[in-house]
């Protein structure tokens, strides 16, 4: 009370004796009504919040920490009820529940800032640490949850508000100590669902925030580069996009997605120099990754150039014999050969020598097809996107019908 005077005489020099007075004793209703609210808590906490808040909405006394310490005693008296309601199969208002929650953790904080000012004689005496450190902690879950809610709502921007707060809890100074290393994993968890909701809002400053730290789980952290870098071209950072990509090559070398993205951009722009120049680069750098191989030979099957991609191809197998891309492509690239000579040879008339040569040599592209797609079934046989219309295709133009009709009962 000495403190509220004291703000009050400050706050009121110009008054005359007649209006301080009036002042003070304004400030004495108003304490005496936060003390009856804090009486109300247990039996009645939305009454009591409804009385603090004339106190907390008053600048009269709304610097004094003890108003927010009843303030935020009521709302968190609401809170743990609307959670032991819940629990017992209680129907709640979900949003309300939520959105008390990030009122009480913002509230919290005004309370723990006027709790630790320095008195008249500049000491600092704080009184509601901790039942502020205690109203974070339990909360703080709280904020998850909300999180998950909103989210399954497709509310995402409310979603991310959630997962935001609960990241910043996690970092608190009074709640260090109380966050188990076990716990840890739920930051990186909340980042990343913050990380979703940037992009479901296309709001890819929220996915930068937490790109990083959430990447800590490895098992995502290339679906996080894939988000980072969509940030950045999305932004129109083309310069800080490319880097990404090519950072993503090297982190993240069985994800095609950051060749494939790289390759088509080059491709588009028409710097097919500089595509092959990194591809080049790549190489020398780890001339022994045989995805860098790969790559020469997948840019050249780009541009149509097929016997530079088959060698390619084949030094990659030469790496490692259960390459499936190079596999795949190596196929793919003998099968367009196929189709390219046929459609070259195309004619009204008839030349039985000529037809004779020409079967041959699209035998012996399809010969050449037909081992890697049977090695891609052996490989992969779950996938048949890879290999089924393909080794189709190859028992079909050798004439292999009892091959090509055992293949027929799979595609049923």
């Amino acid at each position: 009370m000495t403190l509220l005077l004291s703000a009050a005489i400050a706050f009121g020099q110009a008054l005359s004796k007649e209006e301080l007075k009036a002042q003070k004793k304004q400030i004495k209703a108003l304490m005496v009504e936060a003390k009856s609210a804090e009486k109300l808590i247990l039996d009645n906490p939305d009454a009591a919040l409804a009385k603090i808040s004339t106190c907390t909405e008053n600048p009269l006394v709304n610097g004094d920490a003890y108003v927010w310490y009843i303030k935020t005693q009521a709302l968190k008296a609401i809170i743990d009820r609307d959670n032991a309601s819940r629990a017992s199969g209680g129907q709640i208002d979900m949003n309300k529940l939520y959105s008390n929650c990030v009122q009480l953790i913002s509230e919290l904080e005004i309370c723990d800032s006027l709790d630790n000012l320095p008195d008249k004689k500049g000491k600092v005496a704080p009184k509601y640490t901790e039942f502020i450190k205690t109203a974070l902690y339990e909360n703080r879950n709280q904020m998850y949850n909300g999180g998950s809610y909103f989210y399954n709502q497709k509310k995402y921007a409310e979603a991310f508000s959630q997962f935001d707060k609960f990241v910043e809890l996690s970092e608190h100074k009074y709640l260090a100590e109380l966050i188990q290393p076990a716990e840890k994993v739920y930051n990186v968890g909340a980042a990343y669902n913050a990380i979703l909701c940037g992009m479901q809002l296309e709001d890819y400053s929220k996915v930068l925030k937490y790109a990083d730290y959430a990447a800590q789980d490895e098992t995502k952290a290339s679906t996080i580069y894939r988000y980072k870098a969509t940030a950045y071209s999305a932004m129109g950072d083309t310069v800080k996009w490319v880097d990404l990509l090519k950072e993503g090559v090297v982190k993240y070398p069985k994800d095609p997605f950051f060749y494939q993205t790289l390759i088509s951009y080059y491709d588009n722009s028409g710097k097919r120099d500089e595509l092959n120049a990194l591809a080049d680069e790549l190489m020398a750098s780890d001339p022994s990754n045989p995805l860098f191989v790969y790559l020469k030979g997948y840019i050249a099957q780009q541009q149509n150039d097929y016997e530079t991609a088959i060698t390619w191809y084949k030094k990659t197998l030469e790496m490692d014999p259960n390459y499936v891309d190079a596999h795949t492509n190596l196929g793919r690239a003998y099968i367009a050969q196929a189709q390219e000579y046929s459609a070259s040879q195309s004619s009204t008339k008839i030349d039985r020598a000529k037809m004779k040569k020409d079967k041959e040599v699209l035998n012996g592209l399809f010969s050449a097809a037909l081992p890697h797609f049977e090695k891609l079934r052996e490989l992969v046989p779950e996938d048949k996107s890879l290999w089924l219309n393909s080794l189709t295709n190859c028992y079909y133009n050798l004439n292999m019908i009892d091959k090509m009709k055992e293949l027929e009962k799979l595609a049923e």
